[in-house]
């Protein structure tokens, strides 16, 4: 019987693949049967319930300076964070379009609210350095940032975007986005 660590993780990857995917299809992906899935998730919902604290977990790591190499310089900054969120949105970028009952999506938001405050901060440091545009919420960079990522995601999923290149689209587009023209 696979830890739950294996069967999470064989669980993101059928998701990551197909959204829509059942729970007959995780078990079998997983290769375990339909009652020993249910057993230890006894509902779809808690099973994206659990995967998605995991997400959260892993964007909030993701976005902790201790745990990076940051440069001084806000773009290069800002292309390094994108840089470990780009494997998170391919892994769990589209459990943001699983529906998840009210508590769980309020804890999530609560246990997430550390790793968008860096976000901003990070845009918010740019803007004062003079690097980054003035006229840019650091709330519609995060927002932009969380749909590049599910976006890119998708894109790679369904064919239509080079995985190779994710990380430079969302980098990209979200550099256009903040750094300031330098006329």
């Amino acid at each position: 019987m696979p830890s739950d660590d294996v069967l999470l993780d064989a669980a993101a990857s059928v998701l990551a693949a197909r959204p829509a995917a059942s729970m007959d299809d995780v078990a079998r992906a997983v290769g375990v049967s339909r009652a020993t899935l249910f057993r230890r998730f006894p509902t779809r919902s808690a099973l994206i319930g659990t995967l998605c604290r995991q997400a959260v977990e892993s964007f909030v790591a993701a976005t902790d300076p201790a745990g990076a190499t940051e440069d001084a310089d806000p773009a290069l900054a800002l292309g390094a964070l994108v840089g470990r969120l780009v494997p998170l949105g391919a892994r769990y970028g589209l459990l943001a379009t699983q529906p998840v009952e009210d508590l769980v999506e309020r804890e999530l938001l609560e246990r997430a609210a550390a790793g968008e405050q860096r976000v901003r901060a990070l845009v918010r440091e740019g803007q004062q350095a003079g690097a980054f545009r003035v006229d840019v919420d650091p709330e519609w960079v995060l927002t932009a940032l969380t749909w590049l990522l599910v976006g890119v995601a998708d894109g790679v999923r369904l064919g239509r975007l080079a995985p190779a290149r994710a990380e430079a689209y969302v980098t990209d587009t979200l550099l256009r986005l903040t750094v300031r023209d330098p006329r």
